[in-house]
């Protein structure tokens, strides 16, 4: 394949990587603590110049991190997440999933 095609359909050397986080709040939790915890949440993610795909349901709250221009989300990022996920009381508990390609 050549290097356009590889480009379009990023593959090799333009595999793009990201991370699914998953997780759960306190019991309890109000509306309003779940969208402030969701404001933190994506003015962590896009500090490190990523976006972030999901959203939240009564007590959960679920998406994916990636790179917000074309690259990939790095382990460092995904250390990151996990680190501000932990920080957070209001957080029961979570899963930072590994990297993984974006585009599959």
């Amino acid at each position: 394949m050549n290097k356009r095609l590889r480009k379009k359909k990023h593959v090799g050397e333009f595999q793009e990587f990201g991370f699914k986080v998953q997780g759960m709040m306190q019991a309890g939790t109000s509306a309003a603590d779940q969208d402030a915890f969701l404001d933190r949440w994506i003015d962590f993610v896009e500090a490190r110049e990523l976006c972030f795909g999901g959203g939240s349901a009564k007590d959960s709250f679920e998406g994916f991190v990636a790179l917000s221009y074309p690259g990939s989300a790095t382990a460092e990022d995904r250390a990151a997440a996990e680190a501000h996920l932990k920080a957070d009381a209001r957080v029961a508990s979570f899963t930072v999933g590994p990297l993984v390609d974006a585009w599959r």
